[in-house]
């Protein structure tokens, strides 16, 4: 068994509040851990309006599996979003 653990910060240059900016991350959040069934939080940047840092968790059985499961986080975070990845910082321990 391995964990995945992915940061990110994405970039969200139409947010002009921080309700704005809750708004997309709680859906966000919401969409990750239902879909991907992993541990995602706020980590950093939470007085920012325009940009989200999230930091994610998951046991995964294998490297591939690891690796696709990467994958698909960042597609459906590029999907939903509405912003830019700016960082993306994946480690499998």
């Amino acid at each position: 068994m391995r964990v995945l653990v992915i940061e990110t910060v994405i970039d969200l240059p139409w947010c002009n509040s921080l309700k704005d900016k809750r708004r997309v991350r709680q859906g966000l959040i919401d969409r990750l851990e239902r879909r991907h069934r992993l541990s995602v939080k706020e980590v950093d940047c939470q007085d920012v309006w325009k940009t989200l840092c999230l930091g994610m968790a998951a046991v995964v059985i294998s490297e591939s599996g690891g690796r696709a499961l990467a994958a698909s986080i960042r597609t459906t975070i590029e999907e939903h979003a509405n912003g830019q990845i700016r960082e993306w910082d994946e480690d499998l321990l």
